[in-house]
């Protein structure tokens, strides 16, 4: 039987052999860029969702930026810097204050691990009356969470003077090194206290467990605009948090790595099982709102607010609610 040449089943079979041999194309992944405060002993819990893939499995290219402060993770929010932010509340509130136009769709982290260390002489709570305290600045989470806690002993808050020193690591040596008689910090120290001569007064979680310590912020313009890399960011950052409860020794490798370290250094492991053991860590990216009103209480109080926040006009959860039916997690917090 004769065979008839035709064209145009050439040119289609050419097509089909060409596709075939070509690579697949790696979907584009969209940039992402995540403002922290600077990473600490419990970084692994931030990092497990870029570290296992969780983000990019939804096509997030995801930065984290680490900032030294909270304030300055805000001004790097309102300024265009970062499409997310996680500071702790306070420093949101203030911006809503003076018109910020943000929103709080979700928290990682709402308990806090700090505690409240003192020089070794000082007995009791009532001997931190009239002394110094290391703050990172005036107002910071240092500053009213040190002041709340000497409040919840019934020391006088008023009676002490402040001195700012940095961040964690720079008040918890000046502390040290008898240069102020009293700093709160992250309790990733407590390990070293007895070494570096210090007393532990006690936890925040245990004095102060109101106190809240991230939530995520975004502007309403990213919000309007990227509605689906929103929703991918919370998903993938839940899946990320869930891992990390499960897997202790890798979450305490990743923090090691991040902080340059060795993994037997024992901030690691300790600042791990406090977290777990105390429920800082919302896998589900709870909005702490009951955290966030007592917060905004205290900083009227103290007179960093001068005017209460309707917070109905600023916690949307509508991004975390669709975040939850796509995150693939099993954990309840």
């Amino acid at each position: 039987m004769t065979r008839t040449f035709n064209p145009l089943w050439t040119a289609w079979a050419l097509c089909l052999a060409v596709l075939a041999a070509a690579p697949l194309q790696v979907q584009a992944q969209v940039k992402w860029r995540h403002g922290i405060v600077q990473a600490k002993a419990d970084a692994g819990f931030f990092y497990m969702a870029s570290e296992k893939g969780f983000f990019k499995a939804r096509g997030l290219d995801v930065e984290f930026v680490n900032l030294r402060g909270n304030n300055d993770v805000t001004r790097a929010l309102l300024a265009g810097e970062l499409d997310s932010g996680e500071p702790s509340p306070s420093s949101p509130l203030a911006a809503i204050a003076n018109g910020a136009n943000i929103r709080f769709i979700g928290s990682s982290m709402p308990g806090l691990p700090f505690a409240l260390f003192a020089r070794k002489d000082i007995k009791n709570w009532q001997g931190l009356k009239g002394t110094t305290f290391a703050i990172s600045a005036p107002g910071s989470i240092t500053d009213v969470l040190a002041r709340a806690m000497l409040k919840r002993q019934g020391v006088d808050p008023d009676s002490i003077k402040i001195a700012n020193a940095g961040g964690s690591a720079g008040r918890i040596r000046a502390l040290a090194s008898g240069k102020v008689d009293a700093t709160a910090a992250s309790s990733e120290f407590i390990p070293a206290a007895e070494k570096l001569g210090i007393r532990i007064m006690g936890l925040s979680a245990d004095i102060v467990p109101e106190y809240p310590r991230f939530v995520v912020v975004a502007k309403v313009d990213t919000l309007k605009g990227r509605r689906e890399d929103v929703i991918n960011f919370l998903a993938g950052y839940m899946e990320g948090l869930d891992y990390a409860l499960k897997h202790r020794e890798e979450t305490l490798k990743l923090s090691a790595r991040i902080n340059d370290k060795p993994v037997s250094a024992p901030e690691f492991g300790y600042i791990y099982d406090e977290a777990k053991l105390k429920g800082y860590v919302s896998v589900t990216s709870e909005i702490p709102r009951d955290k966030i009103e007592w917060l905004q209480s205290e900083m009227l109080r103290l007179g960093d607010l001068k005017k209460k926040i309707d917070l109905d006009q600023y916690i949307d959860e509508s991004f975390r609610t669709e975040a939850l039916q796509r995150a693939k997690i099993s954990s309840g917090r």
